[in-house]
């Protein structure tokens, strides 16, 4: 880590100096003009907004495609169908606190002012801030949940008596995050691992009671959750969608032959979804498998590809190929329990299909991410700028904190990119979340060629 800790011992020394805070201050107020400027604090309603809207006002809560806490949350804020009321000051200020709080943990995770600021900037100033912020969707408070979250559990690091203090909260943030975007169930795994991986690096502290026993406190969450939804609803899970979501997958990868390969439980519903599928290529609705080199449709070569085809068409699959099919008497849970059948047993019987589509569904995100990232692109400029500078002025420039820095960036990725890639497609929403950190891993490097040595 940095040696600054050398000079700066004690906890609340560790935080930072008055420049560097002011720095992140003047980062806020260049936000808070780009909000007020784009209209983010007007707010605005998405099409999947009146969905948890519609969980809240339910009579049956648990059974509804989506999780009704953030319509209780939104209503209480004074929203309803027609009116944002405070909610987007609310989301607003969360992501500030939230940004605060993370800063305050990287640096007691003994990284230094460089690095924390470059983090902070990053987390402060992302892409996904001005699309998310001013909508009245689950995606900022998670993600500002789980940055706190993430910072609590940095500063957590310091001593093994500081993550029994923290563990409590730090399970609340995250668990509220990941009940609101359930996209970020991996944290529950991911998180133990970087506060495993960075307390050795800190303190050459190996045990692996400590993140165990982390995991398990940010799966409680998550089992309270399940355990009231499969009483409620004989369901145990955060709510009732993979199936509906991964449903889109399988249908691309259907063709005679695989469906011939299904259990016979699951074979006369494919064959239903092969054949609406092909109607809706042929109408050009949804699109096909395109043609190979060899004139043959190939999925999996189209899946690594040209994943972008499939991405274009996924929500047409699930709205006018899967949709259609529900039994009138069925349940959302029972026919997402339907769906989940179908879609494990199809991924089943073609793993290499599944994993193709794995291998372009993360081209994609992984693509996105740095080449359609604002943020992304001006840290890299503005890294490759410095870059030129430091060869011209002959004078070398590192900073000590970039493997950290990119740790941390990459674990947040993992965290917010996994499940999309293995049981949806990364739609631009989800690449924002999950690229929020990575403009700091350039922006860390481009500090370390101009300091002062």
């Amino acid at each position: 880590m940095s040696g600054e800790k050398q000079t700066e011992p004690g906890a609340l020394r560790a935080i930072g100096r008055p420049e560097a805070i002011g720095l992140l201050l003047a980062c806020a107020l260049a936000a808070a003009a780009a909000l007020v400027v784009s209209g983010v604090v007007t707010g605005s309603f998405a099409p999947d907004t009146s969905g948890y809207f519609a969980a809240a006002a339910s009579t049956n809560p648990w059974g509804e495609p989506r999780s009704p806490l953030y319509g209780y949350l939104a209503g209480a804020l004074g929203a309803n169908a027609t009116d944002a009321g405070m909610v987007v000051l609310a989301q607003t200020l969360l992501h500030v606190v939230s940004v605060c709080i993370f800063y305050t943990g990287v640096r007691l995770a003994g990284i230094g002012r460089i690095g924390a600021f470059a983090l902070a900037t990053a987390a402060l100033l992302a892409q996904s801030n001005l699309y998310h912020l001013r909508l009245l969707l689950p995606e900022a408070p998670a993600n500002a949940l789980l940055l706190a979250g993430l910072g609590l559990t940095l500063a957590a690091t310091r001593s093994a008596r500081m993550l029994a203090w923290l563990i409590v909260p730090i399970m609340l943030l995250v668990g509220a995050g990941y009940v609101l975007r359930p996209t970020q169930l991996p944290a529950i795994a991911i998180l133990p691992a970087l506060y495993f991986v960075l307390a050795w690096r800190r303190r050459g502290d190996r045990r692996l009671l400590p993140p165990l026993a982390f995991m398990l406190a940010l799966a409680l969450p998550f089992l309270a959750q399940s355990g009231v939804r499969l009483r409620a609803v004989d369901d145990f899970n955060i709510v009732s969608f993979g199936g509906y979501q991964m449903s889109g997958l399988a249908t691309f990868m259907l063709d005679p032959p695989l469906v011939a390969r299904l259990p016979d439980s699951v074979r006369p519903f494919a064959e239903t979804v092969l054949a609406r599928r092909q109607q809706a290529e042929a109408a050009g609705t949804v699109p096909a498998t395109p043609l190979n080199s060899d004139g043959a449709r190939a999925f999996a070569s189209a899946a690594l590809g040209y994943f972008d085809i499939f991405a274009r068409g996924y929500d047409n699959v699930l709205s006018g190929v899967i949709a259609p099919l529900r039994p009138p008497d069925a349940s959302w849970v029972a026919w997402n329990r339907q769906l989940m059948a179908f879609s494990l047993a199809t991924v089943l019987a073609d793993p290499v299909r599944y994993l193709a589509w794995v291998g372009g569904a993360t081209a994609r995100l992984v693509g996105h991410a740095l080449a359609l990232n604002a943020p992304m692109l001006l840290a890299t400029a503005l890294w490759l700028a410095t870059l030129l500078l430091a060869f011209v002025r002959r004078r070398d420039g590192a900073c000590e904190d970039a493997g950290a820095v990119s740790l941390i960036a990459l674990a947040w990725f993992a965290c917010n990119g996994a499940l999309p890639v293995l049981v949806t497609f990364p739609a631009a929403r989800y690449i924002d979340s999950a690229a929020i950190l990575l403009p700091a891993i350039p922006l860390v490097l481009a500090i370390g060629l101009v300091r002062r040595p």
